[in-house]
């Protein structure tokens, strides 16, 4: 079984090769889906952590619009 670091550095990888900062700001439920598609983890306590790791690793910007949270994938982090 892969430890959470090597399934965030896959993700990472995935995500950039699939250039998906081009997605601009989606929802949690698109990269959530992404997430189980690729991994093939249902456990959702599982993926939002993993999520969260990301986020505090700096992968992500979030943005509030009124109620809604929004998400972008950053490409490179030497470029933020």
């Amino acid at each position: 079984m892969e430890t959470t670091e090597e399934i965030i550095t896959f993700l990472i990888l995935y995500f950039q090769s699939r250039n998906i900062q081009n997605w601009n700001y989606v929802g949690y439920k698109q990269i959530k889906n992404l997430i189980t598609y690729i991994t093939g983890i249902k456990d959702i306590d599982q993926i939002r952590n993993i999520f969260e790791k990301m986020i505090k690793a700096g992968w992500f910007i979030k943005r509030r619009t009124g109620s809604k949270t929004d998400y972008r994938f950053v490409y490179s982090l030497e470029a933020s």
